[in-house]
């Protein structure tokens, strides 16, 4: 019983980062897919720099040695994944 709430806590603690990482996923998600295929540029720009600048903002403020941030930034990978899923999910039922 005690594993699975560790293993809770563990996933309850991705879940600010994946909010802060849904903005610019979400942003650039409907850039995407609503204007069409000229604004891909567009879209692209606003995923890398959103991301960009909340890990870069992320690991200023938290890490210190460079294991900290490999593991930071290998996180916050999954933690984009999940933003873009549910940033196109979200999308996807807004237009419906």
């Amino acid at each position: 019983m005690e594993v699975l709430l560790d293993i809770g806590v563990a996933v309850l603690s991705l879940v600010p980062m994946i909010l802060a990482f849904y903005v610019p996923a979400l942003a650039g998600t409907v850039i995407w897919r609503e204007r069409g295929p000229g604004y891909k540029v567009q879209a692209g720009l606003w995923f890398v720099a959103g991301f960009g600048l909340v890990v870069f903002l992320y690991v200023v403020f938290t890490s210190s040695s460079a294991p900290q941030v490999a593991a930071t930034l290998g996180l916050s990978v999954i933690q984009i994944a999940v933003a873009l899923v549910l940033a196109r999910l979200t999308v996807y039922r807004l237009a419906d």
